[in-house]
């Protein structure tokens, strides 16, 4: 009997793909839930899950160490940011668990046109990862070149031509499945929808690796950054309270020795010679200075340690003027955004 490993984030989409594939014949076919830094609502989609595909086989697994270390380089091969970049690493995962369990066809919910994604970009999309032919989407089969491993499994399995948002004929067509409107809502909110929140991570991931917790820095508001470092203000008590918990050993904190002083996060890129990195430090001074509240060209102590030292140093500067402050500024977030952290 073949069998199908379906890509399941209990999305609308991805819960009618399954629901077409139930409707064929002679397949075994198990859910995969992917865990992201984005979207980790595992427990419920796998009660969703259990509730409409009873027969269905269900897993879980995660992509940290994939967001780690590859991110940047599926960056470089120009796929259509953000939902191509991470569609890449979630077909690479499937590929490696399909390949070891050896599953015949790997079924998803995309749709022809679904986050700037056209038929070029699935395919080749599916090329990369080795699964040439065997990626059955069936919104939109007819919009796409026939898969047939397996014989013809598929036959009996409805082959749609959805494009784009195409949210009015997912409802209808979930009517027609039987899909109740509760399991209509949305578990894939995903934080890259902001556009601010996806160009902060576009730049840098343009710069090279990225680990998690500098994306992580990226849900705070004020974020400032130039090619040599990233730096992260925390203004609010509530933000300084998180704030404490992203610093690692070669990061560098600053701030104003006075009540309620903003606290900067000062990461360098790539290790710099004294006279760089001490240049760096006065002009991350500055910035924290200007949001401050302090006057323009008013002489402002700023205090900073190396993570690991227990050793205060202090620059004395004056505020950054706002042109050029905003200039380091990355984008600012259009809305609140909240990342998962892995274990």
């Amino acid at each position: 009997m073949p069998r199908a490993l379906v890509l399941y984030s209990g999305s609308l989409a991805s819960t009618v793909a399954a629901k077409l594939l139930a409707t064929g014949h002679n397949w075994e076919v198990d859910l995969l839930y992917v865990r992201t830094p984005f979207l980790n609502a595992a427990e419920l989609v796998k009660a969703r899950a259990r509730r409409l595909f009873p027969g269905f086989g269900f897993s879980s697994c995660g992509l940290k160490r994939e967001y780690s270390l590859c991110w940047h380089r599926v960056v470089e091969q120009g796929f259509p940011f953000p939902c191509g970049a991470c569609r890449s690493l979630l077909l690479s995962k499937a590929a490696r668990i399909m390949r070891r369990k050896r599953y015949d066809l790997l079924v998803t919910g995309e749709i022809v046109g679904r986050g700037d994604l056209g038929v070029r970009d699935l395919l080749q999309l599916e090329s990369l990862v080795g699964l040439r032919g065997k990626v059955f989407r069936p919104l939109s089969a007819a919009l796409l070149p026939p898969v047939k491993p397996a014989g013809d499994g598929l036959r009996s399995v409805p082959q749609l031509g959805l494009w784009g948002d195409a949210e009015r004929e997912l409802r209808d067509l979930a009517r027609e499945l039987g899909i109740p409107p509760p399991d209509w809502n949305k578990f894939d909110s995903c934080p890259l929808e902001d556009e601010g929140f996806a160009a902060r991570v576009l730049t840098l991931l343009r710069r090279g690796p990225v680990n998690l917790n500098t994306i992580w820095l990226m849900q705070f508001p004020h974020i400032f950054a130039a090619e040599e470092f990233v730096m992260v203000v925390a203004l609010s008590p509530e933000e300084r309270r998180e704030l404490q918990g992203f610093f690692l050993p070669d990061d560098v904190r600053l701030y104003i020795q006075v009540p309620g002083s903003p606290l900067g996060l000062v990461r360098f890129r790539e290790e710099l010679s004294p006279g760089e990195a001490q240049g760096l430090l006065e002009l991350c001074a500055r910035v924290i200075a200007a949001l401050g509240g302090y006057a323009p060209g008013e002489e402002v102590k700023v205090a900073y340690r190396h993570e690991l030292s227990e050793e205060l140093d202090y620059v004395y500067v004056r505020p950054l003027e706002r042109e050029y402050l905003e200039r380091l500024r990355l984008p600012r977030l259009n809305s609140e955004v909240k990342l998962i952290y892995l274990d």
